[in-house]
């Protein structure tokens, strides 16, 4: 997998600007940096897939895959997940920390980040119910079958 480190790029831009998440300046940085990318004046891009990966039986229970493709070439990729007791998620944006040279690589780290999430609600314990470790597992056994099958070579 190629990932693109952006983090030194992102702390330089953040330490010349004081208050950078509102700086104009900084967002045009970044939007160079990802290739003259439109975006938001959040500097979320416009996303060109969204990727719903659903737990059977659950209708409450999923993740989901947020990628755009800026105009260098570069993937950035974001995450949603939900459960029976929450979720949470983001969208891509110029303040990703992380590239990726194609789609492939963009979906198998988010999916790699998804597995890592429902691990953390798998092993939840407190208000949780008790068949949430079992459901958390279920769901990320979804996640490893999609993540194998994107990565089967077609024949075709």
């Amino acid at each position: 997998m190629t990932v693109i480190d952006l983090s030194e790029q992102l702390d330089d831009i953040c330490r010349r600007y004081p208050e950078y998440w509102r700086s104009g300046e900084a967002q045009r940085e970044l939007q160079a940096l990802w290739g003259g990318a439109d975006c938001n004046d959040c500097g979320v891009f416009e996303r060109d897939e969204t990727i719903r990966i659903p737990l059977d039986g659950q209708k409450s229970w999923y993740g989901e895959l947020r990628i755009a493709v800026a105009p260098n070439g570069w993937h950035a990729v974001s995450t949603s997940y939900w459960y029976g007791q929450g979720g949470g998620g983001s969208s891509p944006s110029v303040w990703n920390r992380t590239a990726y040279t194609t789609r492939d690589e963009a979906v198998a780290a988010g999916i790699n980040e998804l597995i890592t999430k429902f691990e953390s609600v798998r092993g939840c314990k407190g208000y949780a119910p008790s068949n949430q470790s079992a459901t958390a597992e279920r769901m990320i056994e979804t996640l490893k079958a999609y993540l194998s099958q994107s990565r089967q070579l077609s024949l075709f």
